[in-house]
């Protein structure tokens, strides 16, 4: 395998993985550009690394299908972070799938099918946009207006906003108004029935809040 070789595929792993993610960081996911970019390159170099090493070796188809197998089940520490749960919801599982599918489309382009990874790019940014799409068209958003009372007003809004970007949520309409020693937390988003119940529930898990009324 010559070093031209080697950085097509490695440029390659750059483009595909940073068009995924540049999907997921216009959709305010936590694991955004860089992320997927590594992601990406990583497990291409892990194939190449493999390929380089075994080169000339007998028995090589069954080492590579064991390397790759151990980078997807790594992976999976890294999709795991992702996620998170609350009162038994779960949230950032499309986030850790994509992720799995990243570092599969960084196996297939060490590997050199170049053509079957401009496939599976595509069709893994069509899956998410498409599909995001279709979920938004027949889930009607409806605008939801919060107002929150706390004591702990940095703290309360850093994770409100931490609970909004795993939703997919973009928060508007943010004002904070200190009075009587209390801190009242007002914004607006607009989201389906479904998400905005999810947002809810989480945030009943946060510690600091003392009311909460949605008007």
């Amino acid at each position: 395998m010559s070093i031209l070789e080697v950085t097509l595929k490695l440029f390659l792993a750059v483009a595909l993985g940073g068009l995924v993610g540049l999907e997921r960081e216009s959709s305010r996911k936590p694991a955004g550009l860089r992320t997927n970019v590594l992601i990406c390159v990583g497990s291409a170099m892990v194939m190449i690394l493999s390929g380089l090493l075994l080169e000339g070796k007998e028995g090589s188809a069954g080492d590579l299908t064991r390397i790759a197998a151990g980078v997807i089940t790594g992976i999976g520490f890294i999709g795991a972070g992702t996620i998170i749960q609350a009162r038994g919801m779960v949230i950032g599982l499309t986030t850790a799938a994509t992720l799995w599918a990243v570092a599969v489309l960084g196996l297939v382009i060490g590997s050199g099918y170049y053509l079957i990874a401009l496939i599976f790019s595509g069709v893994i940014i069509l899956t998410l946009i498409v599909f995001r799409q279709f979920e938004d068209f027949y889930m009607k958003k409806s605008l939801y207006r919060y107002l929150i009372k706390t004591k702990l007003s940095k703290e309360t809004l850093i994770n409100i906003r931490k609970i909004a970007l795993h939703e997919g949520i973009k928060l508007h309409e943010i004002t904070i108004k200190n009075e009587k020693g209390f801190t009242f937390i007002r914004f607006a988003f607009q989201a389906p029935e479904e998400k905005e119940q999810k947002f809810n529930q989480s945030l009943l898990t946060l510690e600091g809040i003392l009311e909460m009324s949605i008007e």
